[in-house]
């Protein structure tokens, strides 16, 4: 099943398309697109108004890609604009534009609305799990900060502070533009600073930074110091690198902004802007540096209409809605619900999918292995050391809705065997277990640590797998967005059980996602 979400941004318009496992709620992004719309320029923000012309390029892309969205199978698509629509005396207009042009109902959020779904995209898409962090998502109308755990957000707020607004307001012309950075930056301060005080009560434990704005300044931090990254996800951006970077642009033109490495040209004019933004939060705050996080609002709206789908599908009684949420709410029970989870999940289902006519398992095995990916990480609630071994006693000694006993011990082993030691005659619970059961959990263990490892760091960075048996050898082939090496060593690591299991050996490779050759083989 596929989702489409249009964020219609102050500056940008994004298009994200998912697939959902409608079974077990995992995902996979199948195409992504953006265009820098700028529907919030010409002062609108000043003004109260759209321009025109900026409203006929917003429908224009919202079109193209809800036809692209529809073309690519998305079953639903959904479009929610932000600062720029809502502030605007004629945002219902361009609404009603939008509908008219396309079919689609434009939701116009409020700042707190917007501020939850950054939050739901985020948790799904970092491991937070029960770490506290404040989210700073800067956008070109304003800037949302919330603090929140994997779980739930504990404060939510939005100011009218964004990089277009704040381009427009300070920046765009002026005759000094030392002088009106200043000006900028006490403007900002004096804004954030009450928000920056509730935010302080909290005890943070990190710092992630969404949208086109910080990515974009991760873009410029790592070219400025030499590196080639092909994603930004999880890079670290520093408070004192930020300022030098800010005093380097600002003796620039903007032509010469556009000329720096890693510097986005449609950016050049109000990166400065946002800049100011992100160093000002950072030094209220006191944090020294930010975690760069790709999941955003867009995200957001594709996981709240799954949690739709899903909240219905219990209302109406559905058997495998009430083993999926039984599992989840394990999960919380235990601060161990994420993005990792359910991204190790989908890349074991993957695996197990790829890999039928091998292990000839029932389709029905699927959902032990969901359930055991899912849960893999809960040991860690009890202690880090041997935690595969506390989430199996966790697994087996709580009941789960919907889940039969021996289900239920079959994921507890499953789990159990994740990591470290292999499944052996002389473990106990193990040796329990008819032949074919204990088989069953070598085959369904094994797919398991392969994809952990494939998580190793947490990132999402493979985002596919294909696996192919030939002759006495298994080809695994990771699509990768951005280097994989760690993943591809600590799969193969990992890949003991699956060779004892199947007499096979394994070799481990990477592609680029979008295409290409395969390169660093691991065998």
């Amino acid at each position: 099943m596929l989702f489409g979400a249009i964020d219609v941004g102050t500056n940008s318009i994004h298009l994200i398309v998912v697939e959902l496992d409608a079974a077990f709620d995992t995902s996979r992004v199948v195409y992504k697109a953006r265009e820098m719309v700028r529907l919030g320029s010409d002062d609108a923000l000043e003004s109260g108004r759209l321009s025109r012309k900026a409203m006929e390029r917003g429908v224009e892309a919202i079109a193209r890609f809800n036809e692209a969205a529809y073309a690519r199978g998305a079953r639903r698509v959904r479009a929610v604009a932000t600062s720029a629509v809502r502030e605007t005396d004629n945002g219902t207009e361009f609404r009603d534009m939008v509908q008219a042009r396309t079919g689609l109902r434009l939701e116009i959020l409020d700042g707190n609305e917007e501020a939850r779904l950054i939050h739901l995209g985020v948790a799904n898409g970092y491991p937070l799990y029960d770490r506290v962090a404040c989210i700073i998502d800067i956008g070109g109308g304003s800037t949302e900060l919330v603090v929140a755990d994997g779980d739930r957000p504990y404060l939510v707020d939005s100011v009218k502070l964004g990089s277009l607004r704040l381009y427009d307001a300070f920046l765009r012309g002026a005759p000094d533009p030392l002088r009106a950075a200043r000006r900028l930056d006490a403007h900002v301060t004096a804004v954030l600073a009450p928000l920056a005080e509730r935010v302080r009560h909290y005890r943070l434990d990190l710092a992630l930074g969404t949208s086109g704005t910080i990515m974009g300044l991760a873009a410029l931090d790592a070219a400025q110091q030499g590196l080639t990254v092909k994603r930004v996800h999880g890079y670290t951006l520093v408070r004192a690198r930020l300022e030098a970077l800010q005093r380097q642009m600002l003796l620039m033109t903007e032509a010469e902004r556009r000329r720096m490495p890693g510097m986005n040209p449609r950016r050049a004019d109000i990166i400065v802007a946002g800049n100011a933004v992100l160093i000002s939060a950072l030094s209220l705050l006191a944090r020294d540096e930010i975690v760069v996080c790709e999941r955003a609002l867009r995200d957001g709206v594709v996981v709240d209409l799954a949690h739709q789908d899903r909240v219905l599908a219990q209302r109406l009684g559905d058997e495998r809605a009430k083993r999926i949420e039984a599992v989840e709410a394990l999960a919380r029970r235990y601060e161990h619900l994420g993005g990792h989870q359910r991204h190790v999940a989908r890349l074991a289902l993957v695996l197990f999918e790829r890999l039928a006519p091998l292990h000839e398992l029932a389709p029905a095995d699927r959902d032990l292995l969901w359930a055991a990916a899912m849960l893999h990480g809960i040991g860690r609630f009890v202690s880090d050391s041997g935690h595969h071994k506390h989430a199996a006693y966790l697994i087996r000694n709580t009941p789960l809705e919907g889940w039969r006993d021996d289900e239920r011990e079959l994921v507890a082993q499953i789990a159990r065997y994740y990591r470290k030691a292999m499944p052996k005659p002389s473990h106990v619970e193990y040796a329990a277990f008819a032949p074919a059961d204990r088989r069953r959990i070598d085959v369904l263990a094994s797919l398991l640590r392969i994809a952990d490892g494939l998580d190793i760091r947490h990132l999402g960075v493979v985002t596919d797998v294909a696996a192919v048996p030939e002759g006495g050898l298994v080809v695994v082939t990771a699509q990768a967005d951005g280097d994989a090496s760690g993943e591809l060593d600590a799969a193969m690591e990992k890949a003991d059980l699956f060779e004892r299991t199947f007499g096979m050996r394994i070799a481990l490779n990477a592609a680029a996602a979008s295409a290409g050759p395969a390169d660093g083989v691991r065998a």
